[in-house]
């Protein structure tokens, strides 16, 4: 409670740095925030392709179910492989006294929150499209997509947390990031859906990969029409809370040793 405290306590100065961080992200750039969008969208064009032309597949709306399940992908994965370096890029501001460290990370998740929370108006244009086409209905269940993204975004702050500070230290940490979120986007049911994995086993493995409720939940209620499943919403309870708490205590028993490790 005293680490929420503290953050409270500068929101202002977080709010100035996410605000920073967006700003020279940007700046110069004739395109400016779309860019933030090819990475999914090329994603999402060629995957699209491949199952629904070369092996094609029996979920209807395919792209629609794909894009639902990229966005919140995408969330996670930019703003914990860019975490690893939120501390050692900043090393000026982690020296000075009154500074708080943690707020370094958490700038790098809601930056990168801004960019998912204006990618979801594009997704809602693909599934008004696909509607005004017969082709898809749309449901009052999409209006949970705030609620998802605030738990989303607690669990994110949680691992950032944690990879940031640790990554101070273990140099290595974020090729290691890297490699493992190649690795985490086929464990996670964004191209597939889980019901089609035959193997019952594999299925109970998957179930245990942290992103796979909240990104099944996004599909739920942009594609599937239909609420979270009770399990999957109790777990993203349990995944954001368990992650913030995780990584607030990691993150202070590294707090001593980032000014001089860096």
């Amino acid at each position: 409670m005293n680490d929420l405290a503290v953050l409270f306590r500068h929101r202002q100065l977080i709010a100035a740095l996410t605000a920073r961080d967006l700003k020279a992200r940007y700046r110069g750039s004739i395109l400016g925030f779309f860019w933030s969008l090819a990475n999914p969208l090329l994603l999402l064009a060629v995957y699209t392709l491949v199952f629904t032309r070369f092996f094609p597949n029996s979920i209807e709306a395919y792209p629609l179910f794909l894009f639902a399940g990229i966005l919140p992908w995408t969330f996670f994965s930019a703003s914990i492989l860019e975490s690893t370096t939120s501390i050692s890029a900043n090393a000026g501001l982690i020296k000075k006294v009154m500074f708080p460290a943690e707020a370094l990370p958490l700038v790098v998740v809601l930056s990168h929150l801004v960019h998912f929370a204006l990618a979801i108006p594009i997704l809602l244009a693909a599934i008004v499209a696909f509607a005004a086409l017969g082709k898809f209905t749309i449901s009052a269940t999409i209006l949970l997509a705030p609620l998802l993204m605030l738990l989303q975004t607690i669990f994110i702050a949680g691992v950032a947390l944690i990879v940031s500070s640790a990554s101070v230290l273990f140099r290595d940490l974020r090729d290691i990031i890297a490699n493992l979120m190649q690795l985490g986007f086929f464990v996670t049911p964004i191209i597939y859906q889980i019901s089609t994995v035959p193997s019952r086993p594999l299925r109970a493995l998957l179930r245990l990969n942290p992103m796979t409720p909240f990104v099944v939940s996004y599909q739920k209620i942009f594609f599937e029409r239909a609420l979270p499943n009770l399990s999957d919403s109790v777990l993203m309870l349990v995944y954001a809370a368990a992650s913030l708490l995780l990584g607030f205590f990691v993150f202070d028993r590294l707090r001593d040793t980032l000014a001089e490790a860096i």
